[in-house]
């Protein structure tokens, strides 16, 4: 438990001082405007995951496929790795039913030797209370959605060593726009932070079971919904 509370302590740290209580209450603002602040997790699902494996680069070197620790790009004076067109999908829960679902994200990464660097991609939700991150990818709900959220994110992930041990937040930035049904025409902005404990990363579910981090969210997020 020590262990645990040392690993998570930059994350606790970042969002005690950002994310407010989770009962929110829409305000208007003077211009007509309806602004409903949204707090949230987002939970990698890892089954059927990747949906789509990334392109994997490495400028000046030699990939290499580890299990143990992933891939990485060896023969390299920079240990560059960027990643390209990476798919995947994960569990996002809220606040808001509107901001509820099954998540869609594409990722692109240009990491240096401390697994850090800029990352982006796109990402859709369609808001559902039916999310299994433990589940088979639900492939029909996604198909025939009328209603969803479709936008992007971009940051950059950073690698800390507390007391021994390794771990990598990512700071992001995220947008999208409502499409379809209620949500047509609403505006979302908002910040994510992702913790993940592997130079390249992957979903809590394929870290060791002791670690006790089988159902805990790899994200957190805060935003605001603008109608």
């Amino acid at each position: 438990m020590k262990k645990m509370l040392v690993l998570c302590l930059p994350t606790l740290l970042i969002l005690s001082a950002v994310i407010v209580p989770a009962s929110f209450a829409a305000e208007k603002s003077g211009f007509g405007a309806i602004h409903t602040q949204i707090v949230g997790s987002d939970n990698w699902a890892w089954n059927d995951t990747p949906l789509s494996p990334p392109t994997i680069i490495c400028p000046g070197g030699e990939l290499v496929i580890d299990p143990s620790v992933g891939p990485y790009c060896a023969d390299s004076t920079t240990g560059r790795l960027h990643t390209r067109d990476g798919g995947a999908w994960s569990c996002m829960t809220s606040n808001d039913p509107r901001m509820t679902g099954v998540g869609l994200y594409t990722s692109n990464t240009n990491f240096d030797a401390n697994s850090s660097g800029a990352v982006w991609g796109t990402w859709t939700l369609v808001p559902t209370e039916d999310c299994d991150k433990d589940g088979p990818y639900p492939e029909e709900l996604v198909m025939t959605a009328t209603s969803f959220w479709e936008g992007t994110w971009s940051g950059q992930r950073q690698y800390y060593n507390v007391n021994g041990f390794d771990l990598w937040i990512g700071d992001l930035k995220v947008m999208a726009k409502g499409i379809g049904g209620d949500l047509d025409g609403l505006q979302f902005k908002g910040t994510e932070w992702i913790t993940t404990y592997t130079p390249f990363p992957v979903p809590y579910e394929f870290l060791p079971p002791e670690l006790g981090l089988f159902d805990d969210p790899e994200g957190e997020f805060i935003g605001t919904i603008k109608e």
